[in-house]
């Protein structure tokens, strides 16, 4: 069984004075303290250790070996204490910390990721640890406390004690081929899109029946062809396939060769908001939330 020793940071403080001095009375000088209290002091650290630290001569102090490393050691522990010390006021100020950040990935595809690049820059000793997770997911993890905040689309009614704010607004645009019919329409009616095939991610990683009700509130549904499991293989097979895919803005950000996007006359909107718990913001977070939300 590991021995667990009887210390705090004076005891430290104290030989170190000591050993540096190698004088009780300079010592307890420096230290601010009567003699005697010192004396039994170094004899209680010596009587719990099992070993002589000091040669007392009747004019002066040796280290022994054993005193030797010792010092050495209480100048480190010192130094190590005083570092940690300083680093949780740091934690305190929000200018170090750590950050876990549930994300949907096309989070960081549009105004969010500038926005992440300066405040990272700007708080070196931040981490800020992503973790891309669907916001069913990030939504168990933040009520087990395992994220500091969830990134994800659509407006939500959080449990009691968190918090949703909006970060930016978004709209989803539809994604069609260059060649397509519907590539004349500046903005593309609802309606329009009846008789049209769509490639789609499954419905666990999407909104997608948050789309199929809009449509089935002006009498249709809409036509799944091809369901795959990532993002950017969604406009991959909208132009092999010539079918169509439904993408938020931030993807016409990007150059996707041979897809055009267009918005669709009624607004669905996609908008981005972050979901945390209110009690448990740390100063940190706070910074992020006054970043991302400015």
């Amino acid at each position: 069984m590991e021995r667990v020793y009887r210390t705090d940071l004076k005891m430290p403080c104290y030989f170190l004075a000591v050993a540096e001095e190698l004088h009780f009375g300079r010592a307890a000088a420096r230290l601010n303290m009567s003699q005697p209290p010192l004396c039994v002091c170094m004899e209680g650290i010596e009587d719990q250790l099992g070993t002589q630290l000091f040669i007392r001569h009747s004019r002066s102090v040796v280290l022994t070996h054993a005193g030797k490393i010792l010092m050495e050691e209480s100048r480190r522990l010192l130094v190590n204490a005083n570092n940690v010390l300083a680093r949780i006021e740091e934690i305190g100020r929000g200018e170090a910390g750590r950050i876990e950040l549930g994300v949907v990935g096309t989070a960081m595809w549009g105004r969010m990721r500038p926005v992440m690049r300066r405040f990272l820059r700007e708080n070196p000793n931040v981490d800020v640890l992503f973790r891309e997770k669907m916001p069913a997911m990030q939504m168990a993890l933040l009520e087990r406390r395992e994220l500091d905040a969830g990134i994800w689309r659509m407006a939500t009614e959080p449990p009691t004690g968190f918090t949703s704010l909006r970060l930016h607004e978004s709209a989803f645009l539809v994604a069609m081929p260059e060649e397509h019919h519907l590539s004349s329409f500046s903005t593309v009616p609802l309606e329009a899109l009846r008789d049209e095939y769509f490639v789609t991610m499954p419905p666990v990683y999407t909104d997608w029946d948050f789309l199929q009700r809009v449509c089935q509130q002006v009498g249709f549904s809409l036509a799944i062809v091809h369901e795959v499991n990532e993002p950017q293989t969604v406009l991959v097979l909208v132009t092999v396939r010539g079918n169509i895919g439904r993408r938020t803005s931030n993807y016409a950000q990007m150059n996707w060769p041979g897809v055009i996007f267009r918005p669709l006359k009624q607004r669905i909107p996609a908008d981005l908001y972050i979901v945390y718990e209110t009690q448990q913001v740390t100063p940190a977070m706070v910074k992020l939330l006054a970043a991302l939300t400015q």
